[in-house]
């Protein structure tokens, strides 16, 4: 049966709402919907019986209070409406209906990797690192934004509830650590044993979150409603939506979706109509989820991250999981260069040291695989003098006018350089598969699919070891889903770089010279214009440029020197040999045990003999290179007394071995002295576990990798 609706009072031309007919449920709610009015018909399903309601039309029924609606039984109405053939609303009705629009908006970002180690989420939960690291996150796009609507209705927020919000949050951070770690200490000390306890608990019981960037926001927000009086607390409450939910109960409801833009940000706008309730409080939360291996996998719940915002906060939103979409940094027209080490930069990499001349032109390499070494500490990191290590992943950088110059492929080699920068040997392609994932949006839902890269060998050329450029402009290349090797060009392992020096450091250290060659479609080498030619190459419009800094801003490229040459190099000095830490001896290196129990008077000294290095401070200078300083970051000793007892540090340092001798760990440090009535506090024995950690410089490109730690027990006892 279809009947005409009639919208009383509306004028030519006045706004009028969309309109619909739900189901009235026994207990009053409103049901399913059972029609829309669509150009000015509604059509009622045959055999329909019971109550009905006729509102505006929305997505989410549930979403609409019954009282703004016009709710009728159809054995009253029907016989009506069949006589007249018509449903006339009238206006004071339909007006209500029109609504109002609220905005919301926000952005999406991956942060990674190395929050995602355990040992780096317990350190977090403790206070003892940062909670997250914005330099290393990335827009998130091709995904889906879930717009949540959070209603919280109870009484009028009071000070004598104030005490019951601050007990229900200490309660919930003390069951979930790892998901709401602890503001990082300004200077971190001994951690509170119960806190070390709970963390380790939440770890065993599986309550990591990996769905969000850890965050202290409610850590903070408890220890901002301990300092304020009762009545700034419950202003500081009704002002912050995240802890409305220790208050009192919430319903909460999917207002829609929206997708994700290029750079990460989404906006998703509404109408909802003024059927209010008395104190009611509304908040919004989001997930974001995006299609990956054929099914909508979520990579992010605002509620199980507890981060709830009201209409006007832009919500600024970090997850640890997720496919990244990536533009490249811009660079000059028709230029290529290696732009970073996993999330290094390549501008952060002693490799530029001599800078460029007036023109530009690059003054560090000086021939195809040639670098004259002007510093101790060339191939390093800048900031801290860290070498490379493990497995690194490399990034390139294709300007798009690379393809009218006509390169189609890339290849990566590696040789070693010896004391004056000069190439060992010939250099040795990089011959690791390497494969990227695309989004085919020729369907819907889009379709992930993968493309490989290489290696090839073009029919009839003699260069072997080639990979296909991937142009940004080719496909919807999808970034880092999976760990590291998402979008990079090519992963070197430096454990298997050949370091054949007689009495040297061994394979996998020394330094090494990463070079970087272009190819045309049929695998001969593309050379820049004004670089002589070898016989085979060709001659073509485009340079190689060597980063030097940062870009000023997102679309404009940063300051960079051309390389001259027939390819790119840049110097890494590469070390993969652990740091060390040892202890010793307690008091005395004459007579040591294995199980130590040691009496002295209150006043006696306590001390530990130990060492802390890495090796390469003594190493042949003639062989092999020496930094500037070592390749330890630091090293520290502390005490743990019996159970949840004191605690403290014996010693620590920075980047310089200890002792500083050689051969490396041939003789012993010893710790300044701590009292037996310091260690003690107040006992007349006890037993005390000693550990030294020393911290290593060596990085992967994403973070520091590789520490050592050493533990120790000895008892101590007053006589």
């Amino acid at each position: 049966m279809t009947f005409k609706v009639t919208l009383v009072g509306a004028h030519a031309h006045e706004p009028t709402p969309a309109i619909a007919l739900y189901a009235v449920e026994p207990n009053g709610r409103v049901g399913e919907k059972l029609a829309a009015v669509v150009e000015g018909q509604l059509a009622l399903p045959r055999g329909r019986k019971g109550a009905v309601a006729l509102g505006p039309d929305v997505e989410n029924a549930a979403s609409l209070d019954p009282k703004g609606l016009v709710t009728m039984r159809l054995a009253d109405q029907l016989p009506i409406w069949e006589r007249d053939k018509e449903i006339q609303i009238p206006s004071q009705w339909w007006r209500g209906w029109l609504g109002f629009t609220t905005c919301v908006s926000g952005s999406v970002s991956r942060c990674w990797p190395i929050l995602l180690e355990q040992s780096a989420m317990r350190a977090m939960a403790l206070g003892q690192r940062p909670i997250i690291f914005p330099e290393h996150c990335a827009p998130l796009c091709n995904g889906v934004v879930e717009v949540w609507e959070s209603t919280t209705c109870c009484w009028p927020f009071l000070i004598y509830d104030v005490p019951k919000v601050i007990a229900g949050l200490e309660k919930f951070l003390a069951e979930n650590p790892i998901m709401f770690p602890v503001p990082p200490l300004p200077n971190p000390g001994p951690v509170e044993g119960e806190l070390a306890s709970r963390v380790d608990r939440a770890l065993g019981a599986g309550k990591v979150s990996t769905s969000f960037v850890p965050h202290a926001d409610l850590s903070a927000h408890l220890e901002t409603l301990k300092s304020l009086t009762a009545r700034e607390a419950v202003d500081y409450v009704e002002a912050n939506p995240a802890l409305w939910w220790f208050w009192c109960d919430s319903t909460t409801a999917m207002l829609g979706e929206t997708p994700l833009n290029l750079d990460g940000s989404f906006s998703f706008c509404y109408r909802w109509y003024p059927f209010f309730f008395l104190n009611c409080r509304t908040s919004y939360f989001y997930k974001v989820k995006q299609f990956v291996g054929g099914v909508w996998t979520y990579v992010y719940d605002g509620a199980a991250a507890h981060q709830y915002f009201t209409a006007d906060q832009i919500a600024n939103i970090a997850t640890q999981t997720g496919v990244v979409c990536v533009q490249p940094p811009p660079l000059p027209a028709g230029a290529v260069t290696l732009q970073a080490i996993g999330a290094t930069d390549a501008w952060d990499i002693n490799s530029h040291w001599a800078g460029a001349d007036g023109g530009g032109n690059d003054l560090t390499q000086t021939g195809a695989a040639l670098m004259p070494i002007a510093t101790p500490d060339a191939g390093l990191l800048l900031a801290d003098g860290a070498p490379w290590t493990e497995t690194l992943y490399l990034s390139l950088n294709f300007d798009e006018g690379m393809k009218s110059a006509g390169a189609v492929y890339y290849r990566l080699s590696t040789v070693q350089a010896d004391l004056a920068g000069n190439p060992i040997g010939a250099p040795q392609p990089i011959g690791n598969a390497v494969s990227w994932n695309y989004l085919d949006i020729s369907s819907f839902p889009p379709v992930t699919r993968m493309q490989p890269l290489g290696p090839v060998t073009p029919s009839g050329s003699p260069n072997a070891g080639l990979f296909t450029i991937p142009y940004f402009s080719d496909q919807d290349w999808l970034g880092l889903a999976n760990g590291p090797a998402g979008l990079f060009h090519q992963y070197l392992d430096t454990t298997t770089l050949q370091n054949p020096t007689v009495g040297g450091t061994g394979n996998g250290n020394g330094r090494f010279m990463v070079i970087l060659e272009v190819f045309d479609s049929g695998g001969a080498r593309l050379v820049p214009a004004g670089v002589t030619a070898a016989p085979g190459d060709i001659t073509a419009s485009f340079s190689f440029v060597r980063l030097l800094g940062a870009p000023p801003s997102a679309s404009l490229p940063g300051p960079v020197s051309v390389v001259n040459q027939v390819s790119l190099a840049h110097m890494l000095w590469v070390d993969n040999r652990p740091v060390v830490g040892h202890i010793d001896y307690f008091q005395s290196s004459a007579g040591t045990q294995e199980c130590q129990f040691i009496s002295a008077s209150a006043d006696t000294d306590f001390y530990v003999g130990y060492y802390a290095y890495h090796t390469v401070m003594c190493d042949n200078p003639a062989l092999s290179p020496v930094p500037s300083s070592t390749f330890m970051a630091s090293y520290s000793m502390t005490w743990q007394e019996g159970l949840g007892g004191s605690s403290g540090t014996l010693d620590s340092g920075g980047d310089i071995n200890n002792p500083n001798s050689c051969p490396a760990g041939s003789a012993d440090a010893v710790t300044p002295g701590t009292t037996f009535a310091t260690m003690l506090a107040g006992q007349t024995a006890c037993a005390f576990a000693i550990t030294l950690t020393v911290a290593p410089k060596h990085t992967n490109g994403f973070g520091t990798v590789g520490a050592s730690s050493w533990n120790a027990a000895v008892a101590l006892s007053i006589v």
